[in-house]
This record gives C-alpha cells, structure tokens and sequence, in this order.
C-alpha cells in the first residue's frame, strides 16, 4: 500500500483529490491527506479529507507518493526540487475518462484530468498538467512543468519547450514551436513559431 499526498489544497487541489479517487487502485492506494501552507483552507468546503501539514514541518516517509496541484509553474518547480533532494518520489496521474494512445510516453509526475485526449507518438516531459478537455494531437512534444489549462489544443507536430503556460481554449497550429517560459492567452491560436518569455495575445496571436 503506498498514501498518496496533495500538494496544494486550493481549488485545483480540490479537484486533484477528486481524480485521485478515480483513478488509482483502492487495494494498492490510500489517499492521506492534502498538505498546504493554510492550514484552514478547507473549512469552508463539505471535504472528507484534511489539510495534514504543510512541506516544512511534513516527515515524509517510505510509503509516501505525491501529487502536485499547484498552477504556479515556477512554485511549483522550485517546490519539486526540494522535495526531490528530500527523498520524495512523486506519481503520475492519468483519469479513466482520459483517451491515451498506447504510442504516448509519459513522464514523472504527470497529471492528466478528465476528458483529455493525448494521441498517437506524444511525449509529455516530467510534471506536464492537462487540465479537463485539454488536446495533444500527434506527434506533439511538451516540455517539463508545461501547463494545458482547460480545452487547450496541440495540433500535430506542436513543440512546446519547457514552462510554457496554455490559457483556456488556445490553439497551437500543426508543427509550430512555443518557446521556454512563453504564455499564451485564452482564446489565442498560435499560427506562428513563438520566442521564448513571450506572452501570445489574440487571433491570429502576436508576441508582446
């Protein structure tokens, strides 16, 4: 038996909890908790789980597997890699409802939530986030800590380099590359190769 711990118990973190329960194991699997720096962040919702530390005074041990539900990327980078030199080991999360070709290749610490669809010869790189209804369409390539916020789509050949940031219901057209540390805005569509530390603004979408 391995306890699965939440990092992060804000509204994401919610959400995580609840796709935990769905996809991993009951006999292999225990759900133990949700570890924030607010210890009270739960109190207003109807949860059946607590807020059991925060990452500077938990022990982690043995049986210890954990999930990141943090949208920050660069919080969330910097937290992994304290964790790794403190012996964490983290889990890959992928929701029954999700479609995934047997071709794809996944990495540490992934989290794919309901509804996504990840195609023929992807790669997703460690820590890669697919919110729901979010789209790899084959061949695509996504860097490390990458984040695909809700209905985000890739289409074939895409290439996003590491920490790039996809708002809601952007499109990133056939064989572009969005460069490291780019973010591109809800609603944009990518039609052109991308530099990096840009932000995507509009249709067709422009870097500023």
């Amino acid at each position: 038996m391995y306890d699965i711990i939440i990092i992060g118990a804000g509204g994401f973190g919610r959400e995580v909890y609840l796709w935990a329960k769905d996809s991993f194991p009951k006999d292999q699997y225990t759900i133990k908790g949700l570890i924030d720096d607010n210890p009270t962040i739960l109190d207003d919702y109807n949860m059946d789980i607590n807020v059991i530390g925060n990452l500077d005074n938990y022990k982690i041990k043995k049986q210890d597997r954990f999930l990141f539900a943090i949208g920050d990327i660069n919080g969330k980078k910097s937290l992994i890699i304290k964790m790794k030199k403190r012996g964490a080991k983290f889990l890959t999360l992928i929701h029954p409802t999700a479609i995934m070709a047997n071709t794809t290749k996944i990495g540490e610490g992934v989290i794919i939530c309901p509804f996504c669809l990840v195609s023929d010869n992807v790669l997703l790189e460690d820590f890669v986030m697919l919110n729901i209804y979010s789209s790899c369409g084959h061949d695509a390539k996504v860097g490390s800590y990458c984040i695909l916020s809700p209905y985000a789509t890739l289409n074939g050949f895409v290439i996003l380099e590491d920490e790039v940031f996809l708002g809601t219901h952007s499109t990133i057209i056939s064989y572009k590359k969005v460069g490291y540390k780019s973010k591109v805005s809800a609603n944009s569509v990518v039609m052109r190769d991308v530099p990096p530390n840009k932000i995507v603004f509009g249709v067709p979408g422009k870097p500023i």
